[in-house]
């Protein structure tokens, strides 16, 4: 996948350094730390946990409205 380099991607923490590195970035200019790129099952694991958030939301906004 290309990224667009023009495009602004916002910025992301050095835990190492604590510099602002551009979020497109997977290096730190400052100190080199290397950001991980997520795997397939940590991707697969927010996917489900944000769906089972947007449930449990879901029930507790329908059981305050039944009361």
């Amino acid at each position: 996948m290309k990224i667009d380099t023009d495009r602004d991607f916002g910025t992301r923490e050095c835990p190492a350094c604590a510099t602002e590195v551009p979020a497109n970035n997977n290096r730190c200019p400052i100190c080199g730390y290397e950001f991980p790129n997520p795997t397939p099952m940590q991707r697969g694991v927010r996917l489900w946990g944000a769906l089972l958030m947007l449930v449990i939301l879901l029930a507790l906004m329908f059981s305050a409205m039944v009361r």
